[in-house]
Formats: structure tokens, sequence, C-alpha cells
């Protein structure tokens, strides 16, 4: 059994969904969610909840029992002796619920690390993982398969669907709230500045030009004033009907993407397999680690100064 632990955004936890199952299928073995986080972390941000149920993911959620025996935990001295007795009594079930060990492994650091691909069955994993490296090869195809919208689209989405797909279009992605809002998250991952988007536009209507650019964000009425885009446009105003998850559907529907250091936003541009498409993504990845985030960007992406 594998057993990933998810926080965060919806972002973050297709990151640790995408590592976990990615191990699991090289072990051939089962693969099951902790999703205790969301519980113990109610009031850490309004989208900080459990969001994976709008995909068409395997969602088998670990237990109690199984997140402490496969990550082990420390052992009072009362279930020390209960597990000696049992193992004398050759009682395995009551042996098996005070078993010691585990095997919890913490991420080490921000990039990818070859041992990760070497951890065993029974591994608990612990981290962000946002680097396709986690989860590279077979499974790629089985992620954007799984990682597709499991509830139908409203008229309205079904309808900006069609134009994206009519093309050529790119999805442009506005990051701002808990990033502008939070001070800790401003310094360390940083917000964009216009002059981003502007040299991006310029880079991607280079190739592009034609390109009708689709504006998606969190604030989508600040984006319209700071942003200043020079060809055809449309500010997507998404209806409170719209769950994120259609809006990131939308998004991986472009032929083309700027991307906001937003994992969000990373995964709208990672969904669509197409080789030819054009991604434009910040360099540095995060403004307060930029040596450890710079894995985040896949090798394809073009890089831009932030």
């Amino acid at each position: 059994m594998i057993i990933t632990r998810l926080l965060g955004g919806l972002g973050n936890q297709m990151f640790q969904y995408a590592a976990g199952l990615a191990l699991a299928h090289r072990r051939r073995t089962v693969f099951k969610l902790d999703v205790s986080w969301f519980r113990e972390y109610a009031e850490y941000e309004e989208h900080n909840r459990y969001g994976l149920g709008c995909f068409n993911v395997t969602e088998q959620f670990a237990t109690k029992e199984e997140i402490d025996r496969v990550r082990g935990r420390p052992f009072l001295r009362s279930e020390r002796w209960a597990a000696r007795a049992a193992a004398l009594l050759r009682l395995p079930r009551l042996a098996e619920m005070h078993a010691f060990g585990g095997n919890w492994h913490i991420q080490k650091g921000l990039g990818f690390y070859p041992e990760f691909l070497d951890l065993p069955d029974g591994t608990y994993i612990d981290g962000m993982w946002q680097s396709e490296q986690f989860f590279a090869g077979d499974v790629a195809q089985l992620l954007r398969m799984q990682f597709s919208v499991r509830y139908p689209e409203d008229p309205q989405a079904r309808e900006l669907a069609e134009r994206i797909r009519g093309g050529p279009s790119a999805f442009v992605h506005f990051r701002r709230g808990d990033y502008a809002n939070n001070p800790r998250f401003s310094r360390e991952i940083g917000v964009l500045g216009p002059e981003y988007y502007r040299c991006a536009e310029r880079l991607l209507r280079e190739s592009v030009p034609a390109a009708t650019l689709y504006v998606f964000s969190d604030r989508i009425d600040e984006a319209e004033r700071v942003l200043k885009l020079e060809g055809p446009h449309v500010f997507v105003h998404a209806p409170r009907s719209w769950h994120a998850s259609h809006e990131m559907h939308l998004m991986s529907l472009c032929d083309h993407a700027i991307v906001s250091n937003s994992t969000f936003a990373w995964w709208g541009a990672w969904l669509n397999p197409r080789k030819d498409r054009l991604v434009i993504a910040p360099e540095p990845w995060l403004a307060g680690r930029p040596e450890e985030s710079a894995g985040v960007v896949p090798a394809g992406w073009k890089r831009l100064p932030a």
C-alpha cells in the first residue's frame, strides 16, 4: 500500500495524488489518500478543502489504523506490552494493530530526486512533489484520464469550450488572492506584475499572432484593471455555478498558455498533451526559493523572467 498525504488547494492535491499514484503503479500495489489535514487545518484557507472528488480519480481513503501502520507512530508503554502479548498468544490481527516501525517518507527539498522512484511498497509519502519527474512515464496518460472532469458543465461553459476549440487560442492565468493578501506567500511565492504578462503576450504572438487570449483569474475584476492586452482577448467571468475543475478544463483546451506561478495554472497547461503547445512560465517559479523551485517548470516550457 502507498498512502499520500493531501494538503493545500486543488493544484497541490493533484501533485500529491500524481506522485502517489505513480509510485503505487510502479509497485503494483494499492493507493490510498490521507485527508486528515483538512480536518486538522480547516481554518487555514477558504480554498483549502479536499477537492479531488471533482475528477474521475480513484478515491480510496486510508483509515487511521492504516495510516498508523504504514507511517508508523510513537507508541505508549502499554501498547508495546500489548504487541508483545499478542505475538506470544499468536493473535495476528491484534499484533498487526500494534505493529512497530512504518515507512514515513518526507520530501527532501522541493526538487526531484531519483531515490523517490525506489521507495518500496508500504510507504507513506508526505510532500508537495511539484515536478512532473515524480510521475513521468506510462502513468502520465492515466493521470490525464483521471483528471478529467466528473460532473457535466453548464451551457455557458460548454459554449466557451466550443469557442476555445475553434482556435487559435491561449489561456492567461492571473493569480492574486492569497498570494497578495498573505505576507508569507507574497514573500516566498511572489506576485507577478503586469510586465511579465506584457512580455509573455509579445512572445506568444510572435508564434501565434491571431490567438485569442482567454484570461482566467481568482480576481478577474483586478485582472481587467491591470492587464493591458494588445490582441484579441476575453476576460472569463466564471459564474458561481462553475466548479474550479471546469475552469481548469477550459484552460486545458487552449492551444497555448501563459501561466502564473500557481499549481492550478500549471495543471491547466500540463493536462493538454499537445506536442507543439507553447507554454510560457515565470522564472523563478518561487521568488523566495529560486534555486529549489527550478525543477517545477517542465523542460519543454518557455521560461520568462518574473
